[in-house]
């Protein structure tokens, strides 16, 4: 059998009716503050959106259009209730957006560089189970304004295959999708399934900015492909402290959410918010912690309770901690132990510290690590005659304790026993002739893998060409804009 899990629950039925009242009654009064362009806003008031100058509220008839259409998917998915996961299949995608860079051998921070990339890319492809789901470090050494498309370019350059860059200036989009053309893809597969991220992010409480918007509606116009709109506020700045306070008032932003979605697009969006805490000793935003926890399970059970539906509980391994140690080997062990029990099996945040503002080499080695316990656990207990091995046991234990002499432990022993590469687990002499911590061994193959990482891009010298080109139009279109 596999390992069975199934979320927790901290929220009754009468608790997520009482938010989801409050939610609607939040989102009757308060406007929303929109910088949007004329097309955004004339989609908007077509609805019936009701427009002041930059605020935008949403009268009855506009309310019940976006319950009716939420009732109907709750009916089609069903209640909301938690997923019984029972896979050993684990994803697992090394993450983050970081401007700074943990230096392996300084063991000092410093800006992320674009040998900070190209390294990286080579890294991460000596691990064939190993995704991206962004490109880890941003490089601080390129034009700030185009700084998106020449991380895409490099990492297009260095990788086996383009991965995911997140796009934040609307003008860089042409770009990004000739970069993917670039890589080998039609046109059409770029709309189909572009690898870049291009969307709109809500600023929270209750505003949207025009340089989101022009994001989305740009993607939208040059992908084909409906508006996308998220929100992640942080609760103590951008939604009350408490967590109850947080989910009413997310709850009414993303029926906001919902209200652009389907004016624009005519699709209801569903539930696109992920919310996270503050702290309030540091002044900085978290993504760890029981306050974190809790808040999330919250939010899966609050938005299967509304949408319908079986809810797992997210999270990934993740860290405040600004060099791999104790802190960072702890929250990420953690947080993910608590996802991976909630029915998560997919994560990111390999390679990341400081909630991925810092890019480390060693951490990758050690969520790898991590990453590999799960894997086994995920695995469970396989039962059968042979594994069970009740002949084998008849004959040897009347003996004494000799089954590491045994074929049948030969046999089994690296399917059932889990053995750790960067671990410690000598007897204490043994170490303390040799005292090595996990630490020291995640430096050693840290330093191996780099050393040994080679490019294994498969374009041509003419597409590597084109490539360089595009990215010298999109830098001296940036030089134009900078001088008018």
């Amino acid at each position: 059998m596999k390992l069975l899990t199934r979320p927790p629950e901290v929220l009754n039925e009468q608790e997520l009716e009482q938010i989801w009242a409050a939610a609607q009654r939040i989102w009757a009064k308060v406007p929303l503050r929109v910088q949007g362009t004329e097309e955004f806003c004339d989609h908007l008031s077509s609805f019936g959106c009701h427009i002041d100058g930059e605020l935008v509220s949403f009268p009855e008839p506009v309310r019940d259009k976006v319950l009716g259409a939420i009732e109907e998917r709750r009916k089609e998915l069903g209640p909301g209730r938690p997923a019984a996961v029972q896979n050993d299949h684990l994803d697992y995608c090394a993450s983050g957006q970081a401007l700074w860079a943990h230096d392996l051998e300084t063991d000092q921070i410093r800006p992320a560089t674009s040998q900070d990339q190209v390294k990286f890319s080579h890294i991460c492809d000596m691990f064939p189970d190993l995704g991206r789901c962004h490109p880890t470090f941003i490089p601080q050494d390129v034009p700030a304004d185009t700084c998106d498309v020449h991380t895409f370019a490099l990492i297009i350059r260095n990788s086996t295959r383009p991965w995911r860059v997140s796009v934040y200036n609307a003008d860089m989009l042409p770009f990004m999708i000739q970069l993917q053309m670039a890589a080998g893809y039609t046109e059409e597969e770029v709309k189909k399934e572009p690898i870049f991220a291009a969307k709109c992010w809500y600023n929270s409480p209750f505003m949207i900015s025009e340089e989101n918007i022009r994001i989305g509606m740009e993607a939208r116009r040059l992908l084909d492909q409906p508006f996308q709109i998220s929100t992640m506020p942080v609760a103590g700045i951008a939604t009350p402290a408490t967590i109850s306070g947080c989910l009413a008032q997310i709850t009414a932003e993303v029926l906001g959410c919902n209200v652009i979605g389907m004016a624009v697009d005519d699709r209801l969006m569903g539930w696109n918010a992920g919310p996270l805490t503050f702290d309030m000793k540091t002044g900085i935003h978290t993504q760890t912690g029981p306050d974190n926890d809790v808040l999330r399970v919250a939010t899966s059970q609050l938005a299967a309770h509304i949408f319908g539906g079986e809810y797992t509980v997210g999270g990934g391994p993740t860290t405040a901690a600004k060099v791999p140690g104790i802190q960072s080997l702890m929250e990420k062990s953690l947080c993910a132990l608590f996802a991976i029990m909630g029915g998560a099996r997919h994560f990111g945040s390999l390679a990341i510290t400081a909630f991925a503002d810092i890019g480390s080499v060693l951490q990758l080695m050690i969520d790898l690590e991590l990453m590999s316990y799960f894997e086994r656990m995920l695995q469970g207990v396989a039962v059968d005659e042979e594994r069970i091995g009740e002949e084998v046991i008849c004959e040897v234990a009347p003996k004494g304790a000799y089954f590491l002499a045994e074929p049948h432990t030969a046999k089994y022993y690296r399917e059932e026993l889990w053995i750790p590469e960067l671990m410690d687990r000598r007897v204490p002499m043994a170490w303390a002739e040799d005292p090595v911590t996990m630490l020291d061994n995640a430096k050693a193959k840290a330093r191996k893998v780099t050393a040994q990482a080679q490019n294994q891009c498969p374009l041509s010298d003419e597409q590597l060409r084109q490539i360089d080109e595009i990215v010298a139009e999109a830098d001296k279109l940036a030089r134009t804009m900078q001088t008018r």
